[in-house]
């Protein structure tokens, strides 16, 4: 058997790596792949993706955080998608309609053209869920696309929107509990 097959092998590979996300080096060499997951949390009646990734160090990874975020919302566009998007990637579309007329006496012409709206997005701004403090990348009409936050200094969380990362804070908090 081949290195990449074996379990050994198979827990040194960071969630970001096997999925081939373009996260930041310094986010990557402080990921501790072993102890982080990917999955799909339900909350409020939908399912969506998130990630909790164990980190060596705080002020490197929020650094490397920051960094990303110009592209994340690119790189991350499939498990996040923008809201009322398309599988052609268009979030929705307008008609527009021309009317000319030549002369008088010919017919009128009517040109119909589909045009793509790009979504219209905020960006990322400071938050707070359960006194943890987010940051969220939200379209202009104020829906979290994703959010990313801290659940301690060595806990990252990712997640589809604050319900998602609330139900992780719980579901943390239950597990550290017991």
């Amino acid at each position: 058997a081949d290195a990449t097959s074996s379990p050994q092998a198979a827990t040194n590979i960071s969630v970001f790596s096997a999925l081939q996300l373009p996260a930041p080096s310094i986010l990557l060499r402080n990921m501790n792949a072993e102890k982080s997951m990917a999955g799909v949390v339900s909350a409020g009646g939908i399912q969506s993706p998130f990630f909790i990734l164990s980190v060596a160090s705080y002020s490197d990874t929020f650094a490397g955080m920051l960094q990303w975020e110009p592209r994340m919302p690119h790189d991350l566009a499939k498990l996040f998608p923008a809201y009322g998007e398309s599988p052609g990637g268009q979030i929705t579309s307008i008609v527009a309609t021309t009317t000319a007329t030549t002369t008088p006496k010919s017919a009128t012409k009517i040109a119909t053209t589909t045009l793509p709206i790009p979504a219209p997005i905020l960006g990322f701004i400071d938050a707070a869920i359960a006194t943890h403090d987010i940051r969220a990348y939200r379209d202009a009409a104020g829906r979290d696309i994703l959010v990313y936050g801290y659940w301690n200094q060595t806990t990252l969380i990712i997640a589809r929107d604050t319900a998602a990362f609330t139900e992780i804070l719980g579901r943390l908090a239950t597990s550290r509990a017991q």
